[in-house]
């Protein structure tokens, strides 16, 4: 093969490569105004995410890749992996209801944060999760507080143990629903942090 017809094929090769990367994550546009954005937030049902995650305890840190799939308000799957691609747990949630898989073994949940804290001896705020990831607090969240573009910065919920948890939005995409891109939570002794790469809605 030719040397020009090599660079070509290259140049190809890249040009496939950043388009496939570009659609993976939410379209660079004009922001809406917050209202049409919280009214476009909520009718968002189906999403899938990838992340990365870092959550540190007083015993321990644990950094892993976060897969999220969103099919409908009432199911939807997630599964936490380290890097080396070892799952560290696997959620599902959906009308029969919920289940964790955590070191080969599936256990039922009527409550998936208090089960996972016993299995795993960390947790996080699961109820409103599919909420929270999109920019919603959640009908239980308090002392909610806004940026200067009227979009929800922060706030406080309660999970299910009882953990209060404080909520912050370090950063959005630059799409026009500015999707969360870093998310930060913390509670008295755990600091969860959030990196989303893309977002597919």
């Amino acid at each position: 093969m030719s040397a020009p017809i090599k660079w070509l094929t290259l140049a190809g090769l890249l040009l496939i490569t950043s388009g496939c990367s570009l659609l993976s994550k939410p379209a660079v546009g004009p922001a809406l105004d917050n209202k049409s954005r919280q009214v476009q937030l909520t009718a968002i049902e189906q999403y899938t995410l990838q992340a990365s995650v870092g959550i540190k305890t007083p015993d321990e840190s644990v950094s892993g890749n976060l897969s999220w799939q969103q099919h409908n308000t009432e199911h939807f799957k997630a599964r936490l992996a380290n890097f080396l691609g070892i799952s560290l747990f696997e959620l599902t949630n959906d009308a029969t209801g919920s289940s964790i898989l955590v070191r080969g073994e599936r256990y039922q949940a009527a409550d998936p944060s208090s089960l996972l804290w016993q299995l795993a001896g960390w947790s996080m705020p699961l109820a409103d999760m599919p909420l929270w990831l999109k920019g919603i607090p959640g009908a239980t969240a308090s002392a909610i507080e806004y940026d200067e573009r009227g979009r929800v910065q922060a706030f406080q919920l309660v999970d299910s143990t009882g953990i209060t948890w404080q909520l912050r939005y370090q950063s959005f995409f630059t799409d026009p629903l500015a999707l969360p891109q870093k998310i930060n939570l913390s509670s008295a002794d755990t600091t969860i942090r959030f990196h989303i790469r893309n977002w597919q809605l």
